[in-house]
C-alpha cells in the first residue's frame, strides 16, 4: 500500500528560531484551548511518551476532542519528531522543523507520512485524515506564531532579535 504523506505546512514567525523551538520542545506545560493538552507520561532525556488531546473538525462539521498517545523526540536545536502509538493514526509519522532565516525570523515546517493498512484505511487516509490534519497544523502554527511573536517582543533573553516582531 503507497504511503499517504501529509503536508508540508509551513509558516513564517517573526521570532528567532532558538525561541520558537524552545516553545515547541516543552510539552504539557500551559494550557490549551477548547479541552487541548498534553501531558508528559514518560521521559528519557530527550524521548518522551505522550497523550494529546486535540481538537479535530471533520467533514460535516463534526468537532471533537480526540486523543492520541505519541512517542516524541526532541532533536536539539531544531527538530521535534513524533511517531503515533495509539490513536485514529496510529503509526503515523511526523516531524515539525524550526529553521532561522536569512535576516531574522524562523520558517517551521510540518510533514508527516503515514503507512495505510488496506485499501479502506488508505481511502480514510487520504480523504479525511489528511485533510484534518493539515487543518491541526495550520491552526498550530497560527497559535504558535502569535505567542512567539508576543513573546520575542518581551523577551530579555532573545532582546536582540525581538526587533523582528511588528508593532503591536
Amino acid at each position: 500500500m503507497k504511503v499517504v504523506t501529509i503536508g508540508p505546512v509551513s509558516t513564517t514567525i517573526a521570532a528567532p528560531a532558538p525561541l520558537v523551538y524552545q516553545m515547541l520542545s516543552t510539552i504539557g506545560q500551559g494550557t490549551g484551548h477548547d479541552g487541548e493538552r498534553a501531558e508528559v507520561l514518560e521521559r528519557d532525556g530527550d524521548q518522551l511518551v505522550c497523550d494529546f488531546w486535540t481538537r479535530v473538525t471533520l467533514p460535516g462539521g463534526i468537532d471533537r476532542l480526540v486523543r492520541t498517545r505519541e512517542r516524541v523526540a526532541l532533536r536539539p536545536p531544531n527538530r521535534v519528531e513524533y511517531e503515533h502509538l495509539d490513536g485514529p493514526v496510529r503509526g503515523l509519522r511526523e516531524s515539525i522543523t524550526v529553521t532561522s532565516k536569512p535576516g531574522g525570523g524562523t520558517h517551521l515546517t510540518y510533514v508527516g507520512s503515514y503507512e495505510p493498512r488496506g485499501m479502506l484505511d488508505h481511502l480514510r487516509a487520504r480523504l479525511l485524515a489528511r485533510p484534518a490534519i493539515g487543518r491541526v497544523m495550520q491552526q498550530h502554527f497560527d497559535d504558535v506564531r502569535t505567542r512567539a511573536e508576543a513573546r520575542a517582543a518581551r523577551s530579555r533573553v532573545f532582546r536582540e532579535d525581538a526587533s523582528l516582531s511588528p508593532p503591536p
